[in-house]
């Protein structure tokens, strides 16, 4: 997938989150359940498809990489776990806990996305400067 389309998939996984964004301050719990579940798919696919990029190259920010990712993975499903076990329950004070969790934990993922992005645009920027410069150093862009 080319550069430009990654960013324009970006984009629209961006907005997707504005519209979840939306929805929770709508408490819209019938389209938040619906957006979960197809949130819940596309990132399990996306850490196997980093999974598999990684077994592929090897490196060692692709390794770290999918380290993170399997960390975040396993964060997340402890969280749901424990949502859905105390949901059972019924019980207020250990759902609002679990709650708190969760909101704490989507914070961190908007920071840590956040980061992603700057990370990203900095990886983008460096890129282009260094074929720019083994352009101007190649033989045949000599003239």
């Amino acid at each position: 997938m080319a550069l430009s389309d990654q960013l324009m998939d970006l984009a629209k996984r961006t907005k997707r989150l504005e519209d979840s964004a939306a929805a929770s301050r709508e408490r819209n719990q019938a389209a938040l359940e619906e957006q979960r579940e197809k949130l819940q798919s596309t990132t399990s696919a996306k850490a196997e498809e980093l999974k598999s990029k990684t077994g592929q190259t090897g490196t060692k920010a692709r390794s770290w990489w999918a380290d993170v990712t399997a960390d975040i993975e396993r964060r997340r499903a402890e969280i749901r776990s424990k949502v859905e076990e105390k949901k059972a329950e019924h019980k207020v004070d250990v759902a609002q806990r679990n709650a708190a969790d969760a909101e704490g934990f989507a914070a961190d993922m908007v920071v840590f996305a956040e980061y992603v992005v700057d990370a990203a645009e900095y990886a983008v920027v460096d890129a282009t400067i260094a074929r720019s410069e083994a352009d101007q150093l190649s033989p045949a862009t000599k003239k």
